[in-house]
């Protein structure tokens, strides 16, 4: 049974404004609506058809919309932050596989990107982020499971009133088997994102040592990443 929103229109049929322009490739139709209700609540709705993922249990492809589902009702069983998880439904029709996932809207955040280039934030609350950063990925990667698309447009902070970090887009994180491998995964793509935006080796260094300490990780081999300064002693970046 669908779930109603504003006046009793289904998910599938309510319409908002498109956040970004929509994606089309080869027969597949990927886009992102920004929907308020008439309370004011706002709501995500991710719309896709014949955007597929193929697995040993799908060989024949589902909905990447039904894998990031999954993935949320992962994280929230083990408190991983994201945005709430509010609705999924996915079918087949004439025109192939089609899905709907809705999560809440997160109120006051912004992206971690946006947050660096805007300078929103002290040096002091800066570290204080990337801190509770490593907190959240931490579990994550303990379990085996990598996002696979960590970068800081995906991390959204909130300062106030209390500090809050969260992750988006979990359509493509899977579980890889081994935290190493998960984490080597995420931290070198992160890396280099924190390097571009500026990030210092002091920051970047607190980081990952903390990352290092809660997810009880050392050695770490991050391709293609420059050495710090003064490197910490849980990390080896490699150039290759």
């Amino acid at each position: 049974m669908l779930e109603p929103v504003i006046d009793g229109t289904s998910w599938w049929d309510v319409q908002g404004v498109w956040v970004e322009p929509v994606n089309e490739r080869r027969q597949g139709i990927s886009g992102v609506q920004r929907v308020v209700d008439s309370q004011g609540a706002v709501y995500y709705v991710k719309r896709q058809t014949n955007h597929l993922y193929r697995s040993l249990r799908y060989p024949r492809g589902r909905p990447t919309l039904l894998r990031e589902w999954l993935n949320l009702q992962f994280c929230a069983a083990r408190g991983i932050p994201t945005a709430p998880p509010q609705f999924f439904d996915m079918r087949k029709s004439v025109r192939g596989w089609e899905a709907v996932l809705v999560t809440r809207g997160l109120d006051g955040f912004i992206s971690l990107e946006d947050g660096i280039r805007g300078g929103r934030w002290t040096c002091t609350e800066r570290r204080k982020i990337l801190l509770a950063l490593a907190e959240l990925l931490a579990p994550l990667h303990r379990a085996g499971r990598k996002h696979g698309h960590l970068y800081p447009k995906e991390i959204l902070v909130r300062t106030e009133p209390e500090l809050s970090v969260a992750l988006l887009d979990w359509e493509v994180a899977r579980y890889v088997g081994l935290a190493r491998w998960a984490a080597q995964s995420d931290l070198a793509r992160l890396w280099r994102s924190l390097i571009a935006l500026d990030v210092g080796d002091a920051d970047r260094r607190a980081f990952l040592e903390c990352y290092c300490a809660l997810a009880g990780l050392h050695d770490l081999q991050l391709r293609g990443v420059p050495a710090l300064t003064d490197e910490p002693s849980c990390s080896r970046p490699s150039a290759t």
